[in-house]
């Protein structure tokens, strides 16, 4: 049970961080839930590294773990440079506005936190969904890669109904690993 928590908190958070971001009012709650989940999947990228060692080899798994990783870091740099930001302007959203502007005109920053360094995230779940295929966990490596996919073009198009979606397929791709770990069975 404990191997389904640690592999479904972080996506959890995710997904419930970004349906309070389609909601009015609740920026500073759906920004903080998101930034908890996104530490929640270091934990995660380290479990999946465990879980497939002896299905891939060193050559994704570890690039999979190391851009899950990253990606998560920097994603949680993204929220947490938000709430500098909101700080900063002492809670004025068009003062806000203007430093959001500013920073996201840096290319450094932009690529860094709020567009290829997020991306790695996601890049790393679906890199390591071929492990998960590897150990005949054809439907969790296929929703995870699915669920990976779907969140990157939600967030490449803006479309947060994507990306719901997307992460809900994550967590199902996760809680079949973890039920598939605990009962060392195929997760289909």
């Amino acid at each position: 049970m404990r191997t389904v928590v640690t592999l479904v908190t972080g996506p959890v958070l995710l997904l419930v961080g970004v349906v309070l971001m389609m909601m009015p009012n609740v920026w500073t709650l759906s920004h903080l839930v998101f930034l908890l989940g996104t530490v929640a999947m270091l934990p995660v990228a380290v479990r999946l590294d465990a879980l497939l060692r002896d299905a891939s080899p060193p050559w994704i798994r570890v690039p999979a773990l190391v851009l899950t990783v990253a990606g998560a870091l920097a994603l949680a740099g993204q929220f947490v440079i938000d709430f500098t930001v909101l700080r900063l302007a002492h809670g004025e959203r068009a003062a806000a506005g203007a430093m959001f502007d500013t920073i996201q005109e840096s290319p450094v920053f932009a690529l860094v936190f709020y567009q290829a360094g997020p991306a790695l995230l996601f890049t790393g779940l679906a890199l390591a969904a071929v492990g998960l295929v590897n150990r005949s966990w054809r439907w969790a490596g296929g929703l995870l890669v699915a669920g990976a996919l779907l969140v990157g073009a939600a967030r490449v198009t803006g479309l947060r109904a994507g990306e719901v979606l997307g992460l809900a397929l994550i967590v199902g791709a996760l809680v079949l690993t973890g039920r598939a770990v605990v009962g060392r069975r195929p997760a289909v």
